[in-house]
Order: structure tokens, then C-alpha cells, then sequence
């Protein structure tokens, strides 16, 4: 699931199973909470197995059975802290519900003194939100009502696809009270992959701007990339778009299944993967590189198919299309000018090495996809 699905189900939810995280979904939270710390200079902190915080919850705004709460901080000093901690927030939000994790944005009904002890000295705490396994039998929460886009886009008439995409995203941003206290404006299109858009706050309320960093993330998802200046009356850009496409390498082993991992010359940890070439087909992109990146032949399952929008350079969006894939012959070898090292890992070493997020979703999903479609292999593995 992409963050841009996880808008359309994630909705806030007040009640939790009272149990743990998983090893995997702790890492994997706490990835993403690195990677925007590292992005933004926040300190946001990932709190496990802590009730406290919701502890003191009066009837009526309570939150039951959370164990595990978000801190969103960051230096005291910074003049966009609020926006930041909305903005890399809700991505923590939305990687929570693409995980299968419920979530409930949290203003001030939460004992501050017990989450103030957990951060760094000179920090300042904006919010906090509950994250936790929804209970059993019952959905995430209740959907609200949506605001028509002509109240949040007032003239958007002859406004180009992408600029509706991210208006529509807006529509399910959350918000205190609901309020949604912004308008977005078209500012024009001047290039073909381009293109400008505008956000004005015209509401006040004490977190006016934390709204406004999630309304700027929603806009970003459904616009299909760009990047936005902070602060009221801040100017989006859109991205131009490129696409990949790899694939999950995977083989059986005696102890259960093994994982294909590159290190990039970057030094980050992924999957073979590359540019779509000419009139490439996704399936003959994913095989080639796989070709070229490791000396493999492989079988590509088609019947995976996943997802992951991420900027690799400032200006560009990209689409990576992941399948998964059998090696059927070759010599595996990795290419020098964009691989630095191969390595086949267990799930649990796999998913420790990636380096992103996403990937490590990818990861997860690729192998509950094989124990559903490959039950011989699991039988064999287990013997």
C-alpha cells in the first residue's frame, strides 16, 4: 500500500488492542522516524510499550488500550517547527496505516510532563498521536464527512489534473476540529511537467499549522510529487515523473527463504531495480535489470505488483514498479559501475539491512504474498 492509499483508509481511531508492537513493525516505524528527523531536523520519538501518555484521558476524549505513542518535537528555535512536525507526521501517520496500524492525532488531551522527560534538552513538543493494532472485528474508525474541493480550491477552474489530485487529497486530511483552515490556489503551468501551486491559511486556531504540514503532504501525494516551501502562502512545484521497475529476488534455502539484496553505490541497501528503457514492458524493465545489476536470469511473478513514489534528486519524482522473481540461471555478479555489494539474507536480516522504509514494506509484502501463493515452498522449508 502507498501513502497515497493509505489517505483513502486511514481514519483516526480512539481504541487499540492493549499489545505490543511486533519487532518488524517497530523497526519499521522507526525507520521512517529517522529518515525525517534526518530530513526536516526534527526529533521526533517513537515511544513502545508506554501508556502514560494517554493515561490521564478525561471520559469522553479518552484513548483505550494505546501502548505506543508518536512525540512530535524538534529545537525550539526553528520558526517552521509546527508545520514540519505536521507535515512529517502525518508521513509517519500514513506509514502506520499502510502497515495495518490504527492511529489518532493527539493535541492536548495527553500528560505532557511524562512525554517532556523523553526528549532532548532544548526541544519543544508540538503533539503527540497513539499508534497501535486496531481491535479485532472492528474497522479503523469512522469515516467523516468531506469538504466539496470547490471550499478548498475556490478557483481551480481549468486547474490541471495533478493540481485536482492534490486537492482531493486535501479532502481527507485531518485537521483539529475539522476546520481545514487553508485554500490552495493554481499558480500556473509553465512547463509541461511542471507547474505551481499556492496555500493560504485563512483560519487561526492553536494548530493552525500543523494542519497546514499535513494539508502540504496530502497535496504532495495526490499531486504526484513536488516539493513545497514552508510557511503560510507557501509555493508548491511540481515534480517531473520518471519510473523503474525491479523485483524481490528470492530463493529457498534450508532454513526458509532467502532474500536478494544490492548495496548501491550510494551505500544504500535495496532491491535491482532501474529506468524503463524505450517501449519496455514493466516485466522486461524488472528482468533486465536484474540481468545487469547481479548477472541473473530470473522469472518474473507479475501477480506482486507494489509500488514506491520517492524524489531521488530535487525536481523529480519517481514511480519504482516491484514484482518478485526466481533466479533460472546466470552467474551472479554484481555490476561495478552501480552495485558495490550482493548478499542473500533471511527475512528478518533483510528487512534489518534495507535502508528505507519503503523498502522494507516492499520486503514484508512480497513475503506474506509468497506464503499465501506458495505453501509447497513453506512446507519444504519447514522440514
Amino acid at each position: 500500500m502507498t501513502l497515497l492509499d493509505a489517505v483513502s483508509v486511514r481514519s483516526s481511531l480512539r481504541a487499540y488492542q492493549p499489545a505490543p508492537l511486533t519487532p518488524l513493525q517497530q523497526a519499521q516505524l522507526e525507520k521512517t522516524v529517522s529518515q525525517c528527523n534526518a530530513r526536516a531536523g526534527l526529533h521526533i520519538r517513537l515511544l513502545c510499550g508506554r501508556p502514560e501518555p494517554f493515561a490521564a484521558f478525561k471520559e469522553g476524549g479518552r484513548i483505550r488500550g494505546a501502548q505506543n505513542c508518536l512525540l512530535f518535537a524538534g529545537p525550539a528555535g526553528d520558526p517552521n517547527l509546527e508545520e514540519k512536525c505536521g507535515y512529517c507526521g502525518e508521513e509517519l501517520i500514513l506509514t502506520a496505516a499502510a502497515m495495518g496500524l490504527g492511529t489518532c492525532w493527539v493535541g492536548g488531551t495527553y500528560d505532557r510532563e511524562r512525554c517532556l522527560c523523553c526528549l532532548e534538552e532544548g526541544d519543544e513538543l508540538v503533539c503527540a498521536a497513539a499508534v497501535g493494532l486496531p481491535p479485532e472485528g472492528r474497522p479503523a474508525g469512522a469515516p467523516r464527512a468531506l469538504k466539496p474541493p470547490a471550499q478548498l480550491a475556490p478557483d481551480a477552474g481549468g486547474a490541471p489534473a495533478w493540481f485536482r489530485g492534490g486537492v482531493e487529497a486535501v479532502r481527507r486530511a485531518p485537521s483539529a476540529m475539522n476546520r481545514q483552515g487553508y485554500r490552495f490556489e493554481y499558480a500556473g503551468d509553465p512547463a509541461p511537467d511542471g507547474g505551481m501551486a499556492r496555500v493560504r491559511l485563512v483560519g487561526s486556531g492553536s494548530f493552525a499549522l500543523v494542519d497546514l504540514g499535513i494539508a502540504k503532504l496530502h497535496f504532495e501525494l495526490g499531486a504526484h510529487g513536488g516539493a513545497w516551501t514552508w510557511g503560510d502562502g507557501g509555493v508548491f512545484r511540481k515534480a517531473a515523473e520518471e519510473k523503474s521497475c525491479g523485483a524481490v529476488v528470492w530463493r529457498t534455502a534450508p532454513g526458509g527463504r532467502q532474500y536478494l539484496l544490492a548495496r548501491h553505490n550510494g551505500g544504500h541497501w535495496s532491491f535491482p531495480k532501474g529506468h524503463v528503457e524505450g517501449a519496455e514492458t514493466e516485466r522486461e524493465t524488472a528482468a533486465r535489470e536484474i540481468r545487469e545489476e547481479t548477472g541473473l536470469t530470473a522469472e518474473i511473478d507479475t501477480g506482486f505488483r507494489q509500488v514506491v513514489t520517492y524524489s531521488p534528486k530535487p525536481g523529480v519524482v519517481k514511480d519504482v514498479v516491484f514484482f518478485t522473481a526466481v533466479p533460472t540461471g546466470g552467474q551472479e555478479h554484481a555490476q561495478e559501475s552501480e552495485i558495490a555489494q550482493l548478499g542473500w539474507f533471511s527475512l528478518r536480516e533483510a528487512a534489518a539491512l534495507v535502508t528505507y522504509a519503503a523498502d522494507e514494506e516492499i520486503l514484508l509484502a512480497a513475503e506474506s504474498y509468497l506464503e499465501k501463493s506458495r505453501p509447497a515452498d513453506s512446507a519444504e522449508e519447514a522440514e
